[in-house]
C-alpha cells in the first residue's frame, strides 16, 4: 500500500501546477497553467498518454477501434451500406463524446474515412462529426501499408 501511495504522489507531483506557452514566428505567449493533458517530449509522456485514453475502446460497442500510438482507426461493418453508415455515425456520436469527457479535441483536418468491399457504392451518404462532414478518401496510410481503392 505504501508503495501505491508513493506512485500517486509521484505521478501528482509530476502532472500538478504544469505551465504552457507557445511560440509562434519567434512570438512567445505568456506562460499559462494547464490542469489536463499529457506532457509531450517527456519521458513519461507515451505512457501516461496510453493511460489517458485506455478506456476509449469502451466507449463503443458496434465496431472496432485499432490504436496505434495517437493514431486511431475505427472499423464499422454492416450487411447494407445504409445499415454501416448508421452504425458508423452512432460511433462517432459517442467518441466525440468521449473527446469532450475527456477534454480532448479532435484534428479534423487530419480525419477522413474509406469504404472497403464493394466499389460501386454511391456517394450518397455522409458521415459527420458535429457539423463537419468527414471527407472520403480512395487512398489511405494504416500503420505504413497503403490502401488503394
Amino acid at each position: 500500500m505504501v508503495y501505491v501511495v508513493y506512485c500517486f504522489k509521484c505521478f501528482k507531483d509530476y502532472l500538478h501546477n504544469r505551465k504552457q506557452y507557445i511560440t509562434v514566428n519567434g512570438t512567445t505567449s505568456s506562460t499559462d497553467n494547464t490542469d489536463c493533458g499529457v506532457p509531450q517530449g517527456s519521458v513519461l509522456g507515451p505512457l501516461l498518454f496510453l493511460i489517458y485514453i485506455d478506456d476509449i475502446q469502451y466507449c463503443l460497442c458496434d465496431s472496432n477501434l485499432h490504436l496505434f500510438a495517437d493514431d486511431t482507426n475505427m472499423f464499422v461493418s454492416g450487411k447494407t451500406v445504409h445499415e454501416t453508415v448508421v452504425k458508423a455515425n452512432a460511433c462517432i456520436e459517442a467518441l466525440q463524446l468521449w473527446f469532450l469527457a475527456n477534454r480532448l479535441s479532435l484534428n479534423l483536418v487530419n480525419t477522413s474515412y474509406s469504404v472497403f468491399g464493394d466499389h460501386n457504392v454511391s456517394d450518397d451518404f455522409e458521415l459527420k462529426i458535429g457539423a463537419t462532414v468527414l471527407k472520403r478518401v480512395t487512398s489511405n496510410k494504416y500503420l505504413g501499408i497503403y490502401h488503394n481503392r
